[in-house]
């Protein structure tokens, strides 16, 4: 098992380094042209986070939004202590980044100025975050540790698996595991396997991700939430 982002893990997959590639995005159209199959094994929220010694417990939707493209620099324009703000960004490749840009941004386009840090796994951003005092990010939820950062309510909502099932915070990605089209038997059994009761039933949740029957909602390639 090798960690990357979710663009490298559906290329390795297409190139036949990997048997199973991990991504928590949509496939590209070159990547379905590519004969990529795929399969959502669960649900994983992304939480706003910031330094533990950060004293704001939430922010509105816009405010991420003013802070992520850069038109908000300090914390005291959104509430919060005179600092300096700083970003911490996933890399270009990052499905997690995409999910958060598509719920966040939306069509807003970050000026070409505005030029944050850029982590390429979540892990280390993460660490920035926890030992940087002013620093925000964003991170799935199977990476939480309360001990080493705090997340913030998005519009008062609290980032939790309860509040994505039922579509009250709208950050949040599909997983999926994709394979090339002609994958063997036993690569098609271990799909198989992750959507049994043995792993969406125990392990998935344990992990700290959201099992697929969980969700009380869907959403659609644009982004777009919607009841089931």
């Amino acid at each position: 098992v090798q960690q990357n982002d979710s663009t490298t893990g559906m290329q390795s997959a297409i190139d036949g380094i990997c048997d199973i590639g991990m991504a928590s995005r949509d496939l590209k159209d070159s990547e379905k042209e590519a004969g990529l199959n795929g399969q959502t094994i669960a649900m994983d929220g992304i939480a706003v986070i910031v330094n533990q010694n950060n004293d704001l417990t939430t922010l509105t939707l816009a405010q991420v939004k003013s802070i992520f493209t850069g038109e908000v620099t300090n914390w005291k324009e959104v509430g919060g202590a005179d600092a300096a703000i700083t970003v911490i960004n996933r890399a270009s490749g990052s499905g997690t980044r995409a999910t958060f840009e598509a719920a966040v941004l939306g069509d807003t386009k970050v000026p070409d100025t505005f030029k944050p840090q850029e982590q390429d796994s979540s892990g280390t951003a993460a660490k920035m975050v926890a030992s940087t005092p002013g620093a925000i990010s964003y991170l799935a939820f199977s990476y939480y540790d309360d001990t080493k950062f705090r997340a913030l309510k998005v519009d008062g909502v609290e980032p939790c698996a309860e509040n994505v099932c039922s579509g009250k915070f709208n950050i949040w990605a599909y997983e999926h595991m994709y394979t090339s089209a002609d994958a063997d038997a036993a690569t098609k059994a271990f799909l198989d396997f992750m959507m049994s009761d043995e792993v969406q039933g125990s392990l998935v949740e344990e992990e700290g991700f959201i099992p697929v029957s969980d969700m009380k909602v869907a959403k659609d390639a644009k982004g777009i939430v919607s009841s089931k």
